[in-house]
């Protein structure tokens, strides 16, 4: 099915027409103050040929331009490209690739021992949004670990417009947190994965509630300011609290970043910032979830090059907001795009698999 998808997505996005000229340094990048060494293509095996056709297709209009493209190996940075005015200054809205980087934030409490017990109910830890409303003992069974596999039972998908949880109602209202406990229950907790934003906005609720202290506090303490990140805005969540599912903005470098201490089994630079237990956990796909697997907040799918297999997870927002992380390869890549609620949301997952994946393989493109 995930191929499937990936080659429909392409097709979808051929021929807008015009010249679309990249900017950034290309490869190798440059190096900045910022944490990450640079390096070139050839210095990590990357081929360089079919980086050149992506910028000449995206140039044609053969493939519609994504914002932004960084790609890094063995920890250093080898590719930077942006698109349609940006730049790698400008903060990007990372929409609901925001969800992996909460998920890292409860693995890093759940460390810390803020939240002992994934599998503790969630409801004793918001007292302050008791009583809730549509009461049913299956809601007070839903733990944390539900809320990070999107199993929390409740009537809330996202998919579905007419959801009683669906995330456009929840935007209109004051205090998302509450919304989203007072919305009904539909299956058992833990059986069936359906897409809810609210629940990964229940899982900040409780971050900030345990914590004393604000998503923005805590993430800058224990994730950012360590990995010299310096431009982080996380967004409300209406009046009260912090949108955990949705939202935060992050520079590109920056979000690539996010990537490596993936690949890195929670590291940065050599510096624990989460278990790699929990990043193992994370990446590990439970299930199927529309077009890919599923794991704790993190998605998953195997992508087929030329015949071989590419065990990849990934984090994913509406737009085109994508990081990705090749273990076997030791490549992650970052791409941002401004493709809201149209097929060119997937377009990362073409330029992946079209071109970053065989130039990380060694392949040699044909005419290249």
């Amino acid at each position: 099915m995930f191929q499937r998808m990936v080659l429909l997505c392409a097709v979808c996005l051929m021929a807008c027409g015009g010249k679309r000229v990249p900017t950034g340094p290309g490869s190798p990048p440059d190096r900045l103050d910022d944490g990450w060494a640079v390096a070139s293509f050839e210095d990590t095996g990357v081929q360089r040929p079919w980086f050149d056709a992506l910028e000449h297709d995206v140039s044609e209009g053969t493939v519609e331009a994504p914002d932004a493209v960084l790609v890094a190996r063995g920890g250093q940075l080898v590719y930077e490209r942006y698109w349609n005015d940006f730049t790698r200054e400008k903060a990007h809205d990372l929409r609901s690739a925001t969800k992996s980087v909460t998920s890292l934030l409860v693995g890093m409490a759940h460390e810390r021992g803020l939240l002992p017990d994934l599998d503790a109910p969630v409801l004793p830890l918001l007292p302050h949004l008791a009583p809730v409303k549509n009461a049913d003992p299956r809601k007070e069974r839903i733990t944390l670990r539900h809320l990070l596999q999107m199993r929390s039972g409740l009537s809330c998908d996202d998919w579905d417009p007419e959801s009683p949880g669906n995330e456009e109602r929840m935007y209109d209202t004051d205090d998302w947190a509450r919304f989203i406990v007072d919305v009904p229950m539909r299956d058992e907790p833990g059986t069936v994965t359906r897409y809810c934003t609210g629940g990964v906005v229940l899982l900040g609720a409780v971050l900030e509630h345990v914590s004393g202290r604000s998503i923005t506090d805590l993430s800058r303490e224990w994730l950012f300011t360590p990995m010299q990140v310096q431009d982080v805005t996380w967004q409300p969540a209406g009046k009260k609290g912090t949108d955990t599912g949705g939202h935060l903005r992050l520079r590109p470098r920056d979000f690539l970043k996010v990537g490596q201490l993936m690949l890195d089994g929670g590291a940065w630079q050599g510096e624990r910032r989460v278990s790699e237990a929990w990043v193992a956990e994370s990446g590990k796909a439970l299930g199927p979830l529309g077009d890919a697997n599923y794991g704790l907040l993190w998605w998953s799918a195997r992508f087929v090059i030329q015949g071989t297999p590419v065990e990849v997870s990934f984090a994913r927002g509406n737009g085109g907001q994508y990081v990705f992380v090749a273990p076997s390869l030791g490549v992650t890549a970052a791409f941002t795009g401004s493709h809201y609620n149209d097929a060119g949301s997937a377009l990362p997952l073409v330029l992946f698999g079209q071109y970053v994946l065989p130039a990380a393989l060694g392949l040699e493109r044909p005419g290249g």
